[in-house]
């Protein structure tokens, strides 16, 4: 690959955002855990924190949309991700644990979509493919995966909080100088812009599907760690079974990315997410032995990333350029935040009850994703 101008600024404000993701999604639960949440507690800490991202997630990249100042918002909020992150080391009340959730959670909510149509507006520019910028994003994910895991293992849970923090610095000077911010600056949206973009099928159906898709992964990203546990499955594997997926997320970005988009288009990638998460979700619900999981976490590569790519696409494909970090965040965050909270909140009183029977929350959205996804197909853009 050609390594082109922009590429690599926009690659490392992924690397730096997903190194801290990376030590977050598996072993943030395991945290809260220590820390002395009940399994009920941790599933309703992390539903709110979905929840906040819901409004934070519209409302910020609108704000920035607004202002013009989408790079200056980057660093703000890469800034409040690190105090929000520390804090946490210094409470001992669970009131004031909250609060440094939220604060956090908004911060990275906010982060996602504005990044998201930076990058795409730099790879549009300089003939990169987001796909690969996004990639190093993933590998950073897998490398958290494993050394976190590794750290975890050694020194606890709060080997997880100081990797996060630690993640979280750079993205101020990154997001500062992201290249996809340079030049004349985009018109500024308008309400009716935004309301006008909601009266259409097709980005109804986007939402719909790529909300459902992502939603679906809500009970593994709050209960796996946590029930793999209980199957007497170690920290450190733990961390490997995370990053097995996303290796092969990494390559199908890197190596096939593009192509998937081109071949199937964004809504028919949705729809293969849509179909494969039927097969991992149906099998997960059967409570599957260690042996099991490696193959069932491999399909993390087609569950997210062919959603997550296509999702992208589409609402890039269908949205007017001064509304990028707004529609994005409008798909992502709030229909994803929504739906993700609103599973987060359903697992929270089904694993309790049913253990891996909760994985029945996640064939159920896969299903309304793929459907979604397949009428999008038939809408067209």
């Amino acid at each position: 690959m050609m390594i082109r101008p922009g590429w690599t600024h926009s690659s490392a404000f992924y690397f730096f955002l997903f190194l801290a993701l990376g030590a977050h999604l598996p072993f943030w639960p395991l945290w809260l855990s220590d820390w002395g949440l009940s399994a009920a507690e941790v599933g309703t800490y992390t539903a709110l924190a979905v929840a906040i991202r819901v409004l934070m997630g519209v409302a910020l990249p609108w704000a920035a949309d607004r202002a013009g100042t989408p790079r200056r918002a980057l660093a703000l909020l890469g800034g409040i991700a690190v105090l929000g992150a520390a804090s946490h080391a210094l409470v001992d009340h669970r009131a004031p644990l909250l609060i440094a959730t939220l604060v956090t959670a908004a911060a990275v909510a906010g982060i996602g979509p504005i990044a998201d149509a930076l990058t795409l507006r730099a790879a549009d520019r300089s003939g990169f493919a987001f796909a690969t910028a996004r990639s190093t994003g993933s590998a950073a994910f897998l490398i958290a995966n494993i050394f976190c895991g590794i750290a975890v293992a050694h020194y606890g849970s709060d080997a997880a909080l100081w990797w996060i923090v630690v993640s979280f610095v750079p993205l101020a000077w990154l997001g500062l100088r992201h290249p996809g911010g340079a030049g004349i600056p985009l018109p500024q949206p308008r309400f009716r812009e935004a309301g006008a973009l909601l009266c259409k099928p097709a980005f109804i159906l986007t939402m719909i599907a790529s909300a459902s898709l992502q939603g679906a992964h809500a009970v593994l990203y709050t209960y796996g760690s946590i029930h793999w546990r209980t199957q007497g499955i170690d920290d450190q594997t733990i961390g490997g079974l995370w990053a097995i997926g996303v290796l092969l997320e990494v390559i199908l970005m890197l190596v096939a990315g593009k192509w998937l988009i081109e071949r199937l288009s964004p809504a028919g990638a949705m729809a293969l997410a849509g179909g494969v998460g039927l097969i991992r979700w149906v099998c997960m619900t059967g409570d599957p032995g260690e042996i099991w999981l490696w193959p069932l976490q491999a399909l993390h590569a087609i569950t997210f990333t062919a959603a997550f790519l296509g999702a992208i696409a589409q609402v890039a494909r269908i949205s007017p350029v001064s509304l990028g970090a707004t529609a994005q965040g409008m798909v992502g965050a709030m229909a994803g935040g929504l739906v993700m909270a609103s599973a987060s909140f359903a697992a929270a009183f089904a694993y309790p009850q049913f253990g891996a029977g909760a994985y029945w929350i996640s064939v159920g959205l896969s299903l309304t994703g793929l459907l979604a996804a397949l009428a999008l197909k038939r809408v067209g853009s």
